[in-house]
């Protein structure tokens, strides 16, 4: 018989492990089915287009702009999951999306899918998916104790690599089928993810006094005071910003340069499996490698390997195997990346980890969003060798920051209002 979790003492939900914690397990299943329909749909949008109006350009503007709403609304979506209700924000989301993809798998069926309403149909579903996710993010706190925060990252870590390895196939294997599948298959997802976090019985977030009187403007700068006066915070944001855009601009320029070098689509396509099953078993692992290691030697021992290996990959530019330090690189990220959110979660105020959260984010990604742009350009004008050394010189910096920056070992306890 399953526990009452409502009912529960907070030291059994403290010691309780996370396949027991049913509200845990429930938020980790709903994102589960929903990121695999998404990762479903990315293919099947740029597919449906293609067969619409043969345009590649068209098929790869529905990416760009699903990229620059996230990173607009990014801000404001965590605002927003601090001010409203997460659990009704986020079944609103699931509940939005799922009829959105339903109207265009019908619209599809029946031959009216138009090239403006496939537009509006991507853009709606990309701001009801940023504005999920900062609640998901800052519920998991709600829901595990502090010292399980880490191992609750590290799951959803090897949830979004498995989610991104089978998608794509599926996807293909869907619009074969007919081209409204993959669609009907992502709304279904988030059907299946209403359920799940309906039947959650926790609370997502403490209990607010009274309402907010602040305007979403000088809340979003509340997240940005926070961060900036963090000493822990601003540590993060300079030692993974630059990992973020060396990681993102390898795999690129992999593809890239490969490509100049005569390999065949197929074996691009086992360069980037590789890639990521080399990722996916590190999310897998994380958990288990961060029982037997504290964060700042993982830190330092994961940004000194990966330099390691971008260098390998380096001299390696051009043969099939400079795949493999990169797929050894990415195995270790997903702990370091798990650890930095599992102590983020655990030691930011819940009022406002949805701030937090986006913040971090934001400014951690931004610069990898120009990696694929950058990546190209040095490829293209100074070669393959210079386009793995850009990424060497990025982990550089992180190696840099990791070791100079005293605020990543003493982490978030102590924070300065600027």
């Amino acid at each position: 018989m399953i526990p009452d979790e409502t009912k529960l003492e907070q030291s059994d939900i403290d010691s309780m492990p996370l396949r027991k914690n049913r509200d845990y397990s429930l938020l980790w299943a709903s994102q589960a089915a929903s990121e695999l329909g998404s990762a479903v749909s990315i293919l099947a949008f740029p597919l449906l287009l293609l067969s619409i109006h043969g345009s590649a350009v068209l098929a790869g503007a529905v990416g760009s702009m699903q990229a620059v709403i996230r990173a607009v609304l990014q801000l404001p979506a965590g605002a927003l999951a601090d001010r409203w209700n997460r659990r009704t924000l986020m079944l609103g989301c699931d509940a939005g999306r799922a009829v959105l993809f339903i109207t265009l798998g019908a619209l599809t069926l029946t031959g009216h899918a138009s090239i403006p309403v496939i537009f509006m149909i991507s853009a709606s579903a990309a701001i009801l998916d940023v504005a999920f996710a900062p609640g998901e993010a800052a519920a998991i706190s709600q829901l595990v104790s502090a010292d399980r925060v880490s191992e609750a990252f590290a799951k959803n870590e090897a949830r979004s690599y498995a989610a991104s390895l089978a998608g794509p196939s599926l996807g293909g294997l869907l619009y074969s089928i007919g081209r409204a599948v993959p669609f009907l298959f992502d709304a279904l997802t988030y059907i299946i993810s209403f359920i799940l976090i309906r039947n959650i019985r926790r609370p997502l977030q403490q209990p607010r006094e009274g309402r907010f009187e602040s305007s979403l403007a000088s809340d979003i700068l509340e997240g940005l005071k926070y961060v900036m006066g963090s000493p822990f915070l601003r540590c993060v944001i300079f030692t993974a910003t630059p990992i973020n855009f060396a990681l993102v601009s390898a795999q690129f320029s992999v593809t890239l340069t490969l490509s100049e070098n005569g390999y065949t689509p197929p074996l691009l396509g086992m360069a980037q499996g590789t890639i990521a099953i080399g990722g996916l078993l590190g999310a897998i692992s994380a958990a288990l490698i961060q029982r037997h290691v504290s964060f700042y030697p993982l830190l330092l021992v994961t940004v000194s390997t990966l330099f390691a290996l971008m260098a390998a990959s380096a001299l390696l530019a051009g043969r099939f195997l400079m795949v493999l330090p990169l797929a050894l690189g990415l195995f270790l990220a997903p702990a370091i990346n798990a650890a930095l959110f599992g102590r983020l979660a655990a030691t930011t105020p819940n009022h406002l980890q949805g701030r937090v959260i986006s913040v971090v984010v934001l400014l951690a990604t931004a610069a990898a969003s120009a990696a694929p742009l950058t990546a190209g350009l040095f490829v293209e004008r100074l070669g393959s060798v210079a386009a793995m050394t850009s990424c060497v010189v990025a982990v550089a910096l992180s190696l840099f920051a990791a070791l100079y920056f005293r605020g990543l070992r003493i982490g978030n306890t102590e924070h300065v209002t600027p």
